[in-house]
């Protein structure tokens, strides 16, 4: 289980929502993303904020702070460099999430925000996209911050799920442990997802026709 969800489990209250407020802000840049866990913390403070440790309510709120300050960055960031952001080294590794953030882009404007904060590093791209952009940052601030609500309810609330769903068997093993279960399983589902688009993408995937 990644360490950062661990130590949200065991920490005081307030020092949770600090640490998970930063560690979504921290998501936020594009060079660190990669390396970031967000769906394991948010998935245990919604499990914390069911067995009461944790409310949920203000896991939403500091979550939420958190991905629009980092969106913020990335806009500013976008703004700086403009055209000359696409030819970064991180923006050429990333190169999958970069072209789904502009192709979202293209097609719907702003509103892009709100698909793009569900894809990891797609969420991290779309926001330096807008900023390189031109738009101004108070046409991007409202969809931001409707994007940041609804991801944190909806990861967070699906964490105070599983803590409801699970009671009996956290009283034996304990909340983290069966999140970090549920964590394993999405982030294999997810990963076979991503890698048969690939295959479907990638023409040398392919099977060669048999002669």
């Amino acid at each position: 289980m990644p360490a950062p969800a661990e130590w949200l489990a065991q920490l005081p209250p307030l020092t949770a929502y600090g640490l998970l407020a930063g560690l979504v802000f921290v998501e936020g840049v594009l060079v660190v993303s990669p390396f970031v866990p967000t769906l394991g913390p948010l998935l245990v403070a919604g499990a914390l904020a069911y067995s009461g440790a944790l409310d949920l309510w203000l896991v939403v709120l500091f979550a939420a702070l958190g991905a629009v300050c980092g969106d913020a960055l990335g806009f500013y960031t976008g703004l700086r460099l403009g055209p000359r952001l696409r030819s970064t080294r991180v923006a050429r590794r990333a190169h999958r999430a970069w072209d789904r953030a502009s192709d979202l882009f293209r097609r719907h404007g702003g509103p892009a925000l709100i698909p793009c904060r569900f894809v990891p590093l797609v969420r991290s791209a779309a926001p330096h996209l807008v900023g390189a952009s031109g738009m101004p940052y108070r046409r991007m601030a409202p969809y931001s911050a409707l994007a940041a609500v609804l991801w944190t309810c909806g990861e967070g609330g699906v964490g105070y799920l599983v803590g409801a769903s699970y009671t009996g068997l956290s009283g034996v093993f304990g909340v983290v442990p069966v999140v970090a279960a549920v964590v394993v399983a999405l982030g294999i589902v997810l990963w076979r997802r991503r890698r048969r688009r690939e295959r479907h993408e990638d023409p040398r995937a392919e099977a060669e026709p048999v002669s």
